[in-house]
């Protein structure tokens, strides 16, 4: 008998990422009711919170039964579907994992397979209740304040971290599950692809790392997780740009060959495949809010000497970045011009040193 595939759910657009709800004693885990309870994959997380009730899953080869006070985060290509449900309240919340911290994200790969599990005592149910009950508030909220989003990835992200903490706490309990060698392979991998993706661009590069062939380390992937190898590098790839694009004034130029690509063209043209937009309309859709705005500091070695001369400085700085906090330090002898405010380039501080017969390297 020939086998069917395993459907694949995509995240569909939402203005923050993120989609958070009430579990309802009628509730259905996902919208296509027809497939909810055959095997299926999300292409992003899923959180479930049950306060009260039954439901009973199965997340790849475990059998997870969630009680009253428990909570399940499902990965993005976990094969998993519900088997029984009933009587039940609690929150269902549905997040892109690009809207996660790179740091707490790659803890959680490291420490599970896929998914993660968690039966909650009183002080831990409070907490995510608490933060569920805030992002859906702002998820409600209309008009949208001017920093709704960040607070709800905020709030997202104070949830993944903790989620993470337990799940550390947790590890001596979860080792005996003893995950196969091809869970073991795709870990590896996708820890591989954040550490490298910059540099390497190919399953082949991943595989010669690794020492499989390339069909073996395709074949495994596909297998674990539904998607193709090249999948989790484009990931990567794109979902540092859309972090540049936002939080730098890099120019897409730039940008591409920062991460590695030698034609600029050929990036813009992934870039569209995979968030459906180019590089410069995604910058453009998401600058025209003043939150995605992240205060850096930037530090330039200069060759000032004089207390007066630095005092000039800064009045010139300050004509071209009135928003900026701008000072000169003394560090191990060398005098220190300290920029904070908005990512600037550091071309336009070396020119304005310059007219003062002055140098500066950013450090």
């Amino acid at each position: 008998m020939k086998k069917e595939r395993i459907h694949l759910f995509e995240f569909n657009a939402s203005a923050y990422g993120l989609v958070i709800s009430p579990m309802l004693r009628s509730y259905a885990v996902i919208r296509e009711i027809n497939v909810a309870f055959d095997p299926h994959r999300h292409d992003y997380y899923s959180l479930f919170l049950l306060e009260s009730g039954y439901i009973e899953f199965h997340v790849d080869a475990q059998q997870v039964i969630m009680e009253p006070a428990s909570m399940l985060l499902v990965c993005p290509g976990q094969v998993h579907q519900c088997l029984e449900a009933r009587d039940i309240s609690g929150w269902v919340m549905s997040f892109d994992e690009k809207l996660l911290d790179p740091q707490a994200r790659s803890r959680m790969d490291q420490t599970m397979p896929e998914a993660a599990f968690f039966n909650l005592n009183d002080q831990e149910k409070a907490f995510f209740t608490n933060l569920l009950v805030l992002i859906y508030d702002a998820f409600q909220q209309a008009p949208q304040g001017m920093f709704q989003q960040q607070v709800m990835h905020a709030l997202l992200n104070a949830i993944f971290y903790k989620a993470a903490d337990l799940n550390t706490s947790q590890e001596p309990e979860t080792s005996h599950f003893g995950f196969p060698r091809p869970v073991q392979m795709t870990q590896q991998f996708k820890q591989l692809v954040k550490k490298h993706f910059r540099a390497l661009k190919r399953p082949a590069d991943y595989s010669a790392l690794m020492h499989v062939s390339v069909s073996y380390l395709n074949n495994t992937i596909k297998t674990v997780t539904g998607f193709p190898a090249t999948y989790f590098i484009q990931q990567e790839t794109v979902g540092e740009a859309q972090r540049q694009l936002l939080y730098t004034s890099v120019t897409v130029k730039e940008l591409s060959f920062n991460l590695g690509f030698t034609d600029p063209k050929y990036f813009i043209r992934l870039f569209g495949k995979v968030a459906a937009i180019s590089p410069a309309a995604f910058r453009k859709a998401n600058h025209n809010k003043p939150a995605h705005y992240s205060n850096v500091v930037m530090m330039f070695k200069t060759d000032v000497s004089k207390q007066d001369e630095a005092t000039i400085i800064i009045s010139d700085l300050l004509k071209l970045l009135p928003s900026h906090q701008i000072d000169f330090h003394m560090i191990d002898g060398a005098c220190i011009l300290q920029i904070e405010g908005r990512p600037v380039h550091s071309e336009k501080v070396s020119q304005a040193l310059q007219l003062r017969n002055y140098t500066c390297m950013e450090i």
